[in-house]
């Protein structure tokens, strides 16, 4: 089975290493975008072309005119459902209730003009002119929109990489459905089932290559946008363990039709390939927030880093001058979806002293710590060198700290304390987060230290936002001053 795996492993990287992840949401509001100018270009640009020459007085009146309606006409569109992915892509399908809107609300603006007896400061040219040209182009727009999708996913350029749990009736049932959508950007790319002897080999061409712990494993060195748990809805405590041990995996998994009586926090129905499905797990960041979150990370990465240059300089000096060996020190650590990164951090222990593992925790007056060292642990300026890992992309400003590897809490390691403890690597790890600024850092000499943790890390995770991600970086601020539980 391992073999099987290794060798699927190595098609997709080939097949689809270069392609992007579709987001539903992304998709959806650049085509707001394309409404929003489709509106604005042509109602400005006829008045150049018909009205640039008339009195500039009315100038104001035709401003106003053309952003409320773009305001009123985005909100309704958005209040209609009509930018859901799932009729984005359906023009045909769609585009009459597209024009009604439009023709509605345009007559909504004429009885408003009547009615404040504005009218006469209109031109009918230019009205009906516009009017016209918003039904011929926002419906042509959204095709637009819905072929470039389509001709982007048949050339491989975005795709969403489908995995199915569950090799039974119903994992057959809901590959043929997918199949049937005619949706080139859904690619299913593997079955999984730990049934092993009571289920087919394969399931309408697809192999089943693996048990759940394969489908873990894999999940780590591969992307899966999808994972669909294909189980009968009775099947709960099998459900829950399955759920259970893919909610490491940064991927969205949901499970299909016919399932009821677990109660899974933050689960959420939502519309997926056809059907229904309940969300039980979705990705923490993902559309324009993960966009927004990666903008983020670098302009802030960079202008911290630009800060506290000079402050790193005299650190690097001190360093070097008190003992011998490197002002950087590497440390393996567990990052984002499980996978090890290299943590720099500046040197604060003597170089024959170091613990490169952490599998001792430093205390308080601890000998192999440096005088600097103890310094630079105080007020956390020996976390600054992570400013790099954010540029490499390995890390966030905002997110849960990235633990060592062997780091423990009463002689337990953090896995064995806290059931999920994988799940908050989710997203990317971060120089600071929730946990730091509500208490919850230095040494973890007790269970409830690192359950405290934890639990900080989850709540962000679920409630993550740019605000939030303000927000903590302003009390670190406060924290780092403090210097509390820091030695």
């Amino acid at each position: 089975m391992a073999t099987n795996i290794s060798d699927l492993s190595g098609r997709l990287q080939r097949q689809h290493g270069r392609t992007q992840p579709l987001s539903q949401s992304i998709i959806a509001g650049i085509t707001g975008l394309i409404d929003l100018t489709v509106v604005l270009a042509t109602g400005f640009g006829l008045w150049a072309v018909y009205l640039v020459d008339t009195d500039p007085v009315t100038l104001p009146f035709y401003v106003a005119a053309i952003l409320i309606y773009a305001v009123m006409l985005l909100q309704t569109l958005y209040a209609a459902g009509l930018y859901r992915f799932t009729w984005v892509i359906d023009p045909a399908k769609h585009a009459p209730r597209v024009i009604a809107i439009v023709v509605l609300l345009f007559l909504l603006m004429l009885a408003a003009g009547f009615a404040l007896k504005l009218s006469h400061e209109f031109s009918r040219i230019w009205a009906f002119g516009w009017l016209s040209a918003l039904v011929l182009l926002l419906p042509t727009a959204r095709f637009a929109v819905a072929s470039a999708v389509r001709h982007w996913a048949e050339q491989g350029r975005i795709r969403r990489n489908i995995v199915v749990y569950g090799a039974g009736t119903q994992g057959e049932r809901l590959i043929r459905h997918i199949k049937k959508l005619n949706e080139p950007w859904n690619q299913i790319i593997g079955v999984f089932d730990d049934r092993k002897g009571r289920v087919n080999s394969e399931i309408d061409g697809y192999p089943v290559i693996g048990t759940l712990a394969d489908l873990v494993l894999w999940g780590q060195e591969n992307r899966a946008d999808e994972i669909l748990i294909a189980l009968p809805w009775s099947a709960e405590e099998r459900l829950t363990n399955i759920t259970h041990s893919l909610a490491p995996l940064p991927t969205n998994i949901r499970l299909s039709p016919e399932f009821v009586g677990v109660d899974m926090a933050y689960s959420t129905t939502s519309y997926q390939f056809g059907v229904p499905m309940l969300s039980v797990m979705e990705k923490p960041v993902s559309g324009w927030g993960a966009l927004a979150k990666l903008v983020l990370d670098y302009v802030l990465g960079t202008l911290f880093l630009i800060i506290a240059a000079p402050l790193m300089v005299l650190v690097a000096i001190a360093i070097k001058l008190e003992s011998r060996g490197p002002m950087l020190f590497k440390q393996q650590r567990y990052g984002f979806n499980n996978q090890l990164i290299g943590v720099y951090k500046f040197r604060t222990m003597y170089t024959d002293r170091t613990d490169s593992n952490a599998e001792r925790l430093v205390e308080r007056g601890d000998p192999r710590v440096t005088r600097v060292g103890a310094i630079l642990r105080r007020l956390s300026i020996d976390e600054l060198p992570q400013l790099l890992n954010v540029l490499r992309g390995e890390m966030s400003v905002v997110g849960p700290r990235p633990h060592a590897l062997k780091a423990k809490a009463a002689g337990r390691l953090y896995a064995e304390v806290v059931d999920q403890y994988a799940v908050r690597h989710k997203v990317k790890p971060g120089i600071t987060g929730w946990a730091q600024v509500n208490g919850w850092r230095g040494n973890t000499e007790t269970e409830k230290d690192i359950i405290g943790r934890v639990e900080c890390d989850l709540y962000y995770i679920n409630n993550w936002s740019v605000l939030f991600d303000m927000a903590i970086i302003l009390r670190t601020i406060w924290v780092v001053l403090s210097a509390r539980n820091s030695y």
